[in-house]
Formats: C-alpha cells, sequence, structure tokens
C-alpha cells in the first residue's frame, strides 16, 4: 500500500462498543458489523467478554443486522469467542490491515464492502484496513491498555496519537461522528 492511499483516520468512533446504537448504524448506511476482539469486545488476552458486548450484538442482530468477528487473533481463540457471543460466525488470522479478509467477511455475510463497518481499537489494523477495502471505519477506545507485549502496544498507542495529531486530527467527544465538521475532509 503506498503512502497516497495510507488512510487510518475513523469515520466514526465512539468510547465503546456498546455505545452504538441501532440508529447510528443505521445513519452509517450499514447491513453488517465486523468485531475486533482484543480491546473492542473482550480485555486483550482475555477470555471473557466486555460487559454489554453480548446484549449489544442480540440488540444488533435483533434489528437486522449480521455479525462477524474480523481478528488477527489465533483461530482457537476466536472460536472461544464466536461461541460465548452467540456462534457469530468469525474469521481468524485476519492479518489486517491487508484487505482481503474484509472481501471475505462480506461475501460471508451477503453484503456488500460497503455496507460493512468494522469496529475496532486499532488505527493501523482495523481502521486503516476497512478505509482500503472501502469498509465503514469505526474507532472505539481500547477497553484497557494492553498487557502482553505492553511496551510494544504503548509504542503502537504513541504512533497511533502522533498519526493524528500530524493530521490534523481533532478527537471528537466519545459518541460522535469522528468526521463531524473539524475533520470532515482528512484523508
Amino acid at each position: 500500500m503506498n503512502e497516497n492511499n495510507f488512510n487510518a483516520i475513523p469515520k466514526y468512533e465512539y468510547e465503546k462498543i456498546s455505545d452504538i446504537s441501532i440508529q447510528d448504524l443505521k445513519e452509517m448506511g450499514v447491513k453488517a458489523v465486523g468485531i475486533d476482539i482484543d480491546n473492542t469486545t473482550a480485555y486483550d488476552s482475555s477470555f471473557t467478554v466486555l460487559s454489554g458486548v453480548r446484549s449489544w450484538i442480540k440488540n444488533v442482530q435483533e434489528a437486522g443486522f449480521k455479525v462477524i468477528i474480523i481478528t488477527n487473533t489465533y483461530s482457537l481463540r476466536a472460536k472461544h469467542f464466536s461461541r460465548k457471543m452467540g456462534h457469530i460466525p468469525y474469521i481468524a488470522m485476519a492479518r489486517k490491515p491487508l484487505t482481503k479478509n474484509f472481501f471475505v467477511a462480506a461475501k460471508k455475510l451477503g453484503v456488500d464492502v460497503s455496507e460493512l463497518a468494522m469496529i475496532g481499537d486499532q488505527l493501523f489494523t482495523d481502521i486503516q484496513g476497512a478505509n482500503a477495502a472501502g469498509a465503514v471505519s469505526v474507532l472505539v477506545h481500547y477497553a484497557k491498555p494492553e498487557v502482553l507485549f505492553g511496551s510494544r502496544f504503548r509504542r503502537l498507542r504513541e504512533r497511533e496519537r502522533n498519526y493524528l495529531k500530524n493530521k490534523g486530527y481533532i478527537r471528537k467527544k466519545w459518541g460522535t461522528k469522528a468526521n463531524d465538521r473539524e475533520n470532515k475532509n482528512l484523508k
């Protein structure tokens, strides 16, 4: 991916996944939702689903949206979370930000990739990959600082902050569209 195609600016931004309402998803124009695991639906490196996530998924599905896990974690762990979240489909070892598995997920769910919202906590995997594929990118604040490989992730989070600052991105109040007003022309 060359620098001209590199875009890790989220289209939408929320504090946590359960803050995203059915109405928000409708306004995004999506029919399906891809969700990350670590620090989006579960604490980093844990096997515990975050509070409110199961009921959020159930409500989203009952409203007619399809849900799939798209994660860079290994298959056994992804399968564990699939079961805990209601046996939703999953793609493990997705290699985000590579775009291939965003298209695979959309095809599995019977939607166009532009109708898929990817919800995740990392700019350079979840958001960059979603943007490159043409999906709707949704950033959520990480649930808590990463424990496993902590120093690596601290450097990553610093790179993310610097990237946003250098792009002139103004962090919005949680629960707002990331590209409202000041940020709408960022690429």
